[in-house]
């Protein structure tokens, strides 16, 4: 890898559900070799892939076997995700990132689970106790689940810590959504002077919304595409971050630069004050 770059691959799988999900296992192998043979340093899954995550017939298999072996066999970092059964008695979704010599990097529970109502998901998903920052090859990067994305102190905080990109494993289910969903793609990736890459599963007819985006522009998108590149220019996000707004035209960025600096934190206290309308993570519901 070229300091400064980072060549990222997304997969968006079509997500086998029915009658044995654990075949997603093999297509995960296949994608990070697919992606490693394009050339790519890291690939991304979506969340939960390949699982697994409470489908039915099986709840159970192990992945991180063959994930750890994919990334050593093909030299290529891999970010991959499933739903756990903790020490604690709790579901937490949790995301792991592998080297390419095939050794854990990190173990991120999710720490805003979906805020679905009880009947609509099997078990109660705990949070976890904090937020995911990683370093691969000097690339700074955070991760962010899903929905998490949609609020927009997580991926701020770790751009503070210096997250230079944003992986955000998505789920899926979320097609109606999907035009806004892609704009807070884009909207984190500005505000905050980095890459964003989110993608998600397919199921059933369901059209994607993969995207890799950047403080300036979009890197690529697709709908239906399995497999998607970008190259990174990290130095791009450097720049950006450590230089200021002008008034001079014609313009040398299509972002404001400088916005993590041009914040005035004494004004945001509410920001970190627990209030009586916050969502409770902590507790599971009656049913559960």
């Amino acid at each position: 890898m070229a300091a400064g770059s980072l060549r990222l691959a997304v997969a968006q799988p079509r997500t086998v559900v029915n009658p044995d999900a654990e075949v997603n296992v093999a297509r995960a192998v296949e994608l990070a070799a697919r992606a490693a043979d394009l050339g790519a340093n890291l690939i991304l899954f979506p969340e939960g892939y390949p699982g697994p995550v409470l489908g039915k017939p099986r709840d159970t298999y192990e992945a991180a076997g063959a994930m750890a072996a994919a990334a050593a066999d093909h030299r290529i970092s891999v970010c991959w995700s499933r739903m756990e059964l903790c020490a604690d008695g709790n579901y937490r979704l949790v995301v792991y990132v592998v080297d390419p010599e095939g050794r854990q990097l990190l173990r991120y529970e999710r720490a805003h689970p979906a805020t679905l109502p009880p009947d609509e998901t099997r078990v109660w998903v705990a949070p976890g106790p904090d937020l995911a920052l990683i370093e691969i090859d000097g690339v700074r990067m955070g991760i962010v689940v899903c929905s998490e994305l949609w609020i927009p102190e997580p991926t701020r905080v770790l751009a503070l810590r210096g997250a230079q990109l944003i992986l955000s494993p998505a789920g899926g289910g979320f097609t109606s959504l999907t035009d806004n969903w892609q704009t807070i793609v884009r909207a984190r990736a500005m505000e905050n002077l980095c890459y964003v890459a989110m993608t998600n599963n397919i199921w059933r007819d369901e059209v994607g919304a993969a995207m890799i985006a950047g403080p300036e522009y979009v890197a690529v998108s697709s709908g239906t595409e399995e497999l998607l590149l970008a190259n990174l220019d990290l130095e791009r996000v450097e720049w950006l971050r450590s230089n200021d707004d002008s008034m001079v035209e014609p313009k040398g960025f299509s972002s404001i630069p400088g916005l993590l600096r041009a914040r005035r934190p004494e004004l945001y206290e509410e920001l970190v004050k627990p209030g009586p309308d916050l969502y409770d993570f902590h507790t599971p519901p009656p049913s559960q």
